[in-house]
């Protein structure tokens, strides 16, 4: 790890599993909240990403534990009750995506030169700039 230490390392993973954890809380809410027509055909891709980004959260807390440490999750939340669009729905979901994918841009530059850890993130990387080009796709 090139810039970070072990568990500077850790920190940023903890980071990136509650980014994560609150990313799976947000579909949570999107699904729930998305009335009308729209539902129909919004629920099912809000709910493939719900359970991708939870897969994401328990890739993360796995590295953290082969770090020797234990997830540290702290979350924030604030979902507003308001029924939404599909749109609007997919609109929210593509400013968090963009969020994760922007952290695991930066923890990429931070641990630059360690092949094994770069992999990891840039596997994130991949994932996230595909759920971004997705959400994007759907707006068009």
């Amino acid at each position: 790890m090139a810039n970070l230490s072990t568990s500077q390392f850790v920190d940023e993973l903890n980071r990136m599993f509650a980014e994560e954890t609150e990313a799976a809380i947000r579909y949570l809410h999107l699904i729930n909240a998305v009335r009308g027509m729209d539902r129909l055909m919004v629920e099912p891709i809000l709910r493939q990403a719900f359970e991708e980004t939870i897969q994401h959260a328990l890739v993360i807390g796995q590295k953290i534990r082969t770090f020797g440490a234990a997830p540290q999750l702290r979350v924030s939340v604030d979902c507003p009750g308001e029924p939404l669009t599909g749109k609007q729905a997919v609109e929210i979901a593509l400013t968090f995506e963009e969020a994760a994918l922007e952290a695991y841009q930066d923890m990429l530059r931070k641990i630059e030169g360690d092949v094994v850890l770069e992999e990891f993130v840039r596997a994130q990387i991949t994932a996230e700039s595909q759920h971004v080009a997705e959400l994007k796709e759907l707006l068009d």
